[in-house]
């Protein structure tokens, strides 16, 4: 039986899988609490810090979540970690189809702190919906190239539909 993993415990994708066998869902809900923890019925996850075992997945989907995320690599290295030989991870983020190299909005020094490079971005977040979430970092071809290097084998499909307000 395949395992499916949503990196969100809302919207349209969780909607399709709820209550499906082997679906689990989770969403980041406060730095405060570990991996694994269940809170108010939804599941915490830390990409950085997945609580799973190694090769326990087959399936990972997040849309719209990595650029959100302080290091987005270690991420992706924890999702091929818990990834079974074979497993796909089937994510979404915005992709500057002009540039070479990430644009790193902001990042986090060794005492926490958010340090901004840029002008912050924040995106809607059902978590957190009076505040919103701010973009760490927009992707570009580095990404391709980066999680070559960890190890995953990458397909890149440009999606563009005005009638769907995908531009």
């Amino acid at each position: 039986t395949k395992v499916v993993h949503c990196a969100e415990a809302s919207g349209p994708i969780h909607a399709a899988f709820s209550g499906k066998k082997n679906y689990f869902s989770s969403e980041y809900l406060d730095p405060k609490f570990s991996s694994g923890a269940v809170v108010n019925g939804v599941m915490h996850q830390d990409l950085m810090n997945l609580s799973w075992q190694d090769s326990s997945v087959d399936f990972l989907l997040s849309s719209d979540v990595l650029e959100h995320i302080p290091d987005p690599y270690r991420a992706h290295r924890e999702i091929y970690r818990v990834l079974r030989p074979g497993g796909v991870h089937i994510f979404t983020v915005p992709f500057l189809m002009s540039d070479h190299l990430d644009q790193v909005r902001a990042t986090i020094d060794g005492s926490g702190k958010v340090i901004h490079h840029m002008e912050p971005i924040y995106h809607s977040d059902p978590v957190r919906p009076n505040d919103g979430v701010l973009v760490y970092r927009l992707f570009s071809f580095e990404l391709l190239t980066e999680l070559a290097k960890i190890g995953f084998h990458t397909k890149l499909y440009q999606l563009r539909n005005r009638w769907r307000g995908i531009w």
